[in-house]
């Protein structure tokens, strides 16, 4: 029985331990998830450095922000937000001088790149932030989550025909 109880201690101690650490991060993690998410990114609470979809829309609609493809060149030819600006994370120090020239910097940036992993529009929202432009956001997945809401694309003629759009 003695043991029992020592189980039965460590098991609270590393679960207050656990979710204790959780609530002193800066991006916590979900201590649950629900399965019919469409993604992380449309939870309630995003990280300061991401956008939602709704509201990256939104900006689009009134033509109120940037939107910037991180993604590499080939993948930007292949089909991107329309009127979306490349600038490949690899590239972004080199080429964002001449790009952002008649940017001002309290213009809101939309950065996106695609798939649940990429993490190119984050790093490139982030480098944007310490460069001044304060209203850079991530739009995570965003490639394939415009596409999904019928959103406005740049796509080459016989990719349109290949997806049937």
């Amino acid at each position: 029985m003695k043991t029992l109880y020592q189980i039965l201690g460590i098991l609270l101690v590393a679960a207050v331990a656990g979710f204790g650490s959780n609530a002193l991060r800066s991006g916590q993690l979900p201590v649950c998830s629900s399965a019919g998410m469409q993604s992380r990114a449309d939870a309630a609470e995003l990280p300061p450095h991401r956008i939602s979809l709704e509201q990256a829309i939104a900006l689009y609609r009134k033509d109120k922000a940037v939107f910037v493809d991180a993604r590499p060149k080939t993948a930007y030819n292949s089909g991107h937000i329309k009127d979306a600006l490349s600038l490949p994370w690899a590239k972004a120090e080199e080429q964002i001088p001449k790009l952002f020239e008649s940017v001002p910097m309290e213009t809101p940036v939309v950065t996106y790149c695609d798939g649940e992993a990429c993490e190119l529009s984050d790093m490139l929202a982030e480098f944007l932030k310490e460069l001044g432009y304060t209203k850079a956001r991530s739009l995570h997945n965003g490639w394939s989550r415009w596409r999904e809401n019928g959103m406005p694309a740049e796509v080459p003629a016989d990719k349109t025909a290949q997806h049937g759009s």
